[in-house]
């Protein structure tokens, strides 16, 4: 069994590598490029597939749940790549933080910590098909499907409007999940100490900074796209 996830893994990530080349020179051929720009593009494209992947994954195995009955074991066989994709966005912290990304740092910072101790000590001590490994899984996944392809197709506006949009939904979504799950390792009797004062920074994070700071800065860009608040312009910006 073993030897047989390895192989699967192995061959999802060949053929996901294979793709993100091909669509690497796609959309780099007609772009003005700087020497590391093929390389960024390239792993852009190969989050996003990755990320689809995923998201493909866990609703296919919502539907074979839903229509079997029987509970679904996506931690197990995504956790290594989930993992491996989060390292990527590791590396476009690190971008933002060396001013080669524009980005807010700090949050990018504190996002992927939480994510990094939701996956690795947060979702896989919850209960055998609870509904927070699904529920976290889906919110980053759809988070991350529509956030790439702006990176990798920067000029058409309507990809950058659905990126601003669909953190309104998925960020609460996630957030309320993640912190749910936290909590209920949190107040387990065999749950070393360690891991409950982190788990402590993650639900002050999540339950008083996400709703407090970061949506509101998501409410910010998503309203003017969909019509809901009227965007400053430059000049109303100083005249204020």
């Amino acid at each position: 069994m073993t030897l047989e996830k390895s192989t699967y893994e192995c061959v999802s990530f060949t053929v996901l590598s294979s793709m993100a080349t091909v669509l690497s020179s796609m959309a780099t051929s007609t772009s003005r490029r700087s020497p590391l720009q093929p390389v960024w593009t390239f792993l852009n494209i190969l989050a996003c597939l990755g990320w689809s992947f995923v998201l493909f994954i866990l609703l296919t195995g919502l539907f074979l749940e839903s229509e079997n009955g029987s509970l679904n074991n996506s931690l197990v066989d995504l956790q290594t790549p989930v993992l491996v994709l989060e390292a990527i966005c590791v590396v476009e912290v690190f971008r933002i933080l060396v001013g080669d990304l524009p980005g807010n740092a700090v949050l990018g910072v504190v996002l992927h910590l939480i994510r990094f101790v939701a996956i690795s000590e947060v979702l896989p001590r919850a209960d055998e098909g609870h509904w927070t490994v699904n529920a976290v899984l889906v919110s980053w996944a759809i988070t991350e499907v529509t956030r790439y392809p702006m990176y990798i197709f920067p000029s058409i506006e309507g990809l950058r409007s659905i990126r601003m949009v669909v953190p309104l939904f998925t960020f609460p979504a996630g957030c309320f999940s993640e912190g749910y799950g936290a909590y209920m390792v949190l107040t387990r009797d065999d749950t070393p100490l360690w891991l409950k004062a982190v788990l402590c920074g993650m639900l002050f994070v999540n339950g008083v900074l996400g709703p407090t700071m970061a949506y509101p800065a998501l409410l910010k860009k998503g309203l003017p796209v969909l019509g809901l608040i009227k965007k400053k312009d430059k000049g109303e910006k100083k005249s204020d």
